[in-house]
């Protein structure tokens, strides 16, 4: 064979690969997506986060705890009643209208023995008998406070009020307040509790049952 069969079948050869070659390029290249005009691509390396590999029983176990820490029912309900009977104890003893001592004004109280046929009834004896002074004593000493009350009607009174004050402001407080009262004469009183005594034994019965306790005066009531 001549030199130059030699030379021609080599180059041959060469453009054969180079073509097998081209055709595999293109081909790889035509497969590929292009990449987009707008935005560069992005190599994003695959996480590890755990949060995000969170199994249905760490749900479970999340949810249960959280429950765990929220209020029952029962609870909300007690605290809501606690809540109150602290308030209306906190009134009757420490608020400003209960700490007043002067005037005939309208009754503090309005619960179970309150009755709207008696309050006028009521205004017009404090009128006559204290002239509105709650921490007013007799002469005699006998009588205490804006309805002048005895030490022994006074003491029957904070047992009449134990029942329905216990509804009001618990059995705890309500058992301590009037313990306390009930060792104390009626002249120093909150003016809430002085109320709450005239309508009580006023009412005890039915409406004007204990009116007898304040038959005289100075004038008729």
């Amino acid at each position: 064979m001549s030199k130059n069969a030699i030379v021609r079948s080599v180059k041959g050869v060469g453009a054969v690969a180079a073509g097998v070659l081209l055709t595999v390029s293109v081909g790889s290249a035509a497969a590929a997506p292009a990449p987009s005009a707008s935005r560069p691509v992005e190599v994003v390396a695959p996480t590890t986060d755990v949060a995000l590999v969170t199994s249905p029983s760490s749900w479970r176990e999340s949810a249960a705890a959280a429950a765990a820490q929220r209020p029952s029912r029962a609870t909300t309900a007690r605290q809501v009643q606690a809540a109150t009977f602290a308030k209306y104890t906190n009134f009757t003893l420490n608020s400003r209208a209960t700490k007043d001592m002067r005037g005939v004004e309208p009754s503090l109280y309005r619960g179970k023995y309150y009755r709207a046929a008696t309050e006028k009834k009521r205004l017009c004896i404090a009128e006559r008998e204290s002239e509105g002074y709650y921490d007013v004593v007799s002469a005699s000493g006998s009588y205490y406070g804006a309805y002048q009350v005895s030490r022994e009607l006074a003491r029957g009174a904070t047992w009449m009020m134990l029942k329905e004050h216990k509804k009001l402001m618990g059995p705890t407080a309500a058992k301590k307040t009037l313990t306390k009262l009930r060792a104390t004469p009626m002249n120093k009183w909150p003016r809430y509790w002085q109320d709450a005594a005239f309508h009580t034994i006023m009412n005890w019965k039915h409406t004007g049952s204990g009116a007898a306790h304040w038959a005289g005066g100075r004038w008729h009531c």
